[in-house]
């Protein structure tokens, strides 16, 4: 069965706009999140899939040159853009990873990936408020993209991706995963959707990037550990929603990106 890392992301964003390029050590985010997800075992690719809207043809520019396939598809319809980027390159699975999210964590999604298909299941993730931080994904099957988007309505269809697979546990195959110990800080934030969010991971960034390697979600919350200054850059944005329109995580969060 094939599985696709799915990164999802757009230029438009009305508190950090371009958060997708924003440069880490001298690179956009975007580029350093194609190359961590294609560290990771057990995908057969990684696409970047953005919307059709000329707005974002620089985020297309910049995954064409380091590389990574590209799929266009709706602008505000998040769960179609998912759907129609599995059938277009016949994935099996996807991997849903969102755009502002440089610090995915790799060990977390290998584990997850190889759950997901042990389970044979339909959706895997890991509950909690973790994915707050800005290092967790989720795993979908394309059926459970088709029959969310088919049966749900349009809420379900625009950045609540897995809203209807929640909202209907009992019509899919659902695992859950855990996070690894000593990831778990939601005293942290590490996704990018105001300036200050920004502003922070390039701090960690410019301290841990070295040329030819990754820098982990291990060694970023480390760092956060010893210099809690760090932290405090973004720390007043800690229980704000990366998205107004978010909604409790267990509940089906996500977000337009």
């Amino acid at each position: 069965m094939s599985v696709l890392v799915v990164v999802s992301a757009r230029m438009a964003s009305a508190r950090c706009p371009g958060k997708a390029l924003a440069p880490l050590a001298g690179r956009p985010l975007i580029e350093v999140l194609l190359e961590r997800m294609a560290s990771v075992s057990g995908v057969d690719g990684v696409v970047l899939a953005t919307s059709v809207q000329a707005d974002n043809d620089p985020l297309v520019a910049v995954a064409e040159k380091a590389g990574f396939a590209i799929f266009r598809g709706d602008e505000e319809d998040v769960l179609r853009r998912h759907l129609d980027c599995a059938r277009s390159l016949g994935a099996d699975h996807v991997v849903r990873v969102t755009g502002d999210n440089p610090l995915t964590d790799m060990e977390t999604l290998q584990e997850l990936v190889a759950l997901h298909l042990r389970a044979r299941a339909d959706y895997t993730y890991v509950p909690g408020d973790a994915l707050l931080m800005g290092i967790l994904s989720e795993v979908i099957s394309t059926r459970a993209l088709e029959r969310s988007w088919s049966r749900g309505e349009a809420r379900h269809r625009s950045e609540l991706v897995t809203l209807y697979v929640k909202e209907h546990p009992r019509e899919f195959t659902i695992a859950t995963g855990e996070l690894p110990p000593g990831l778990y800080r939601p005293e942290y934030r590490l996704t990018v959707d105001e300036p200050e969010d920004a502003r922070l991971l390039q701090e960690v960034f410019a301290r841990l990037s070295a040329p030819g390697r990754l820098v982990t979600t291990r060694e970023a919350i480390a760092l956060l550990d010893r210099e809690p200054a760090l932290a405090r850059i973004n720390a007043h944005l800690r229980h704000k929603p990366a998205n107004l329109r978010s909604v409790a995580l267990d509940a089906g969060i996500g977000k337009i990106v």
